[in-house]
């Protein structure tokens, strides 16, 4: 017999069957492949918004602090110095012109056009004052359930808002010697330049808060004089060293510090030449006003080591730089300013220092000639001022010269860092991060507990208000 054809037959499949398969397997494959695509595609989309959102939010923070630059100006242009009130003008019609801003009523407001379609606003806007209360356990703050002044209507006691005068807080009298600034800086799409910006046709894409303090670079030396040294045992005024303090003093020293040895040779001039002070006081507090992070925040300059100071200072700025330093001929003290060393200071033999301001040391000062230094020189420790050969080390103290400086350096400047400001409580305390009223609310804090006093101006735990 041949071979069962009808057998064989069944076995093979049908050439239609196999098409709708190879069908069926491509289209599962495109399937799979779209759905691989639309979900890269997706993240891909993710990503951009992501991107987006970031790079939106990074704008208007670099918005709002470009308002607290411009406050900064305000106040440094205002020709009633220090400033007591914050209220920039506008007035188009004005000869000159007056345009500080662009709305008086919030504060200081500038908008501007970042790229097509996308502009910016920052507002520093006027202070608003805390609502008054009756301060009935005579504790000078505000705790909840003393009567106040509800102005706005809000249900709430509302502390001191935006920008204000802290110099108080600050342990200064008087006003105007240091400021709290916030910014607020915005983004927005604008898509109708008829419309408002925050309007519907214009909506906000981001906004960020930033602050600082600005405050007037304050000098006040320990002692009128060309030369104020605390130590006086161990501070040597050698031959051809001359000190010229005109009706002032030459050389001051704090007093019950023993006596500076003046040697034969010297010219030390003044009223008196040589004398004590027993309120000097040369800390850096007490002669700029702030403490030394807050002074490098405020420098033009504070340079990390000594190696990096320049031959010439900028004119009329101030400079911070650690010590020991030596000035010599290849890098000589010289320009027109505030030098402020951390540590031991010495001015070579041959340097040709020629510098006119304030230079303060930490710590000890040694001086060679030629030199000639005009203004003030403040010491903490002990100095060692002498001649070299024929020439002279010459101190002068120089009214002229540190009325100058004190202008030109006494404008207002930041004081601390930008950063992000935290809500406050009802009595005005500032609360980072919400923990005092995390932990008001029952929550437990990583560490050692806040003060519980801190919670006082707030409501029960349940209650509004």
């Amino acid at each position: 017999m041949g071979p069962d054809l009808s057998a064989r037959a069944r076995r093979r499949p049908a050439r239609g069957d196999r098409g709708f398969a190879i069908v069926w397997a491509m289209l599962a494959a495109m399937l799979i492949a779209g759905i691989v695509f639309a979900g890269t595609s997706t993240q891909i989309a993710m990503n951009r918004l992501g991107d987006a959102t970031f790079s939106a939010e990074g704008q208007a923070r670099s918005v709002a602090e470009a308002g607290l630059v411009d406050a900064l100006a305000w106040f440094r242009r205002q020709q009633t110095q220090p400033v007591s009130t914050f209220a920039p003008q506008r007035n188009l019609a004005a000869n000159p012109v007056v345009n500080e801003t662009d709305d008086t009523v919030v504060g200081l407001v500038r908008e501007y056009e970042m790229m097509p379609s996308l502009w910016a606003r920052y507002e520093v806007r006027k202070p608003v004052a805390a609502e008054s209360f009756t301060d009935q356990d005579a504790d000078g703050r505000y705790d909840y359930g003393e009567p106040y002044l509800d102005t706005n209507g809000n249900g709430r006691r509302d502390p001191a808002r935006e920008i204000r005068d802290i110099s108080v807080d600050r342990g200064f009298a008087g006003t105007g010697t240091v400021w709290w600034v916030v910014s607020h800086g915005a983004v927005y799409r604008r898509r109708d330049a008829a419309q408002p910006l925050g309007s519907a046709a214009n909506p906000k894409v981001a906004s960020a808060d930033v602050a600082a303090e600005v405050r007037r670079f304050v000098i006040v030396p320990p002692a009128t004089s060309a030369l104020c040294v605390k130590t006086g045992t161990g501070t040597t005024i050698g031959a051809r060293a001359r000190l010229l303090g005109g009706s002032k003093g030459g050389l001051i020293t704090k007093s019950g510090t023993g006596t500076p040895t003046v040697q034969v040779g010297s010219e030390v001039y003044g009223s008196p030449a040589v004398g004590t002070n027993p309120t000097y006081d040369d800390s850096i507090s007490t002669t700029f006003g702030v403490t030394m992070p807050e002074l490098k925040a405020m420098a033009d300059a504070s340079w990390s080591s000594a190696a990096l100071f320049p031959a010439k200072i900028g004119d009329f700025t101030l400079n911070i730089v650690p010590g020991p330093i030596t000035f010599d001929d290849s890098r000589p003290l010289r320009g027109t300013g505030v030098v402020v060393v951390e540590g031991n200071c010495t001015i070579a033999a041959g340097s040709n220092s020629f510098f006119n301001g304030i230079l303060y040391v930490q710590g000890t000062l040694t001086v060679r000639a030629p030199v000639y230094l005009r203004g003030t020189v403040i010491v903490t420790g002990t100095a060692d001022v002498a001649g070299t050969g024929g020439d002279f080390s010459e101190i002068n103290y120089d009214p002229a010269i540190l009325n100058e400086v004190l202008t030109m350096l006494g404008q207002y400047r930041f004081s601390t860092a930008t950063y992000e400001p935290s809500e406050a409580l009802p009595d005005g305390t500032p609360d980072e991060g919400n923990l005092v009223r995390l932990q008001h609310s029952g929550m437990t804090l990583p560490g050692a507990a806040l003060p519980a006093p801190l919670d006082d101006s707030l409501p029960p735990v349940g209650m509004g208000g």
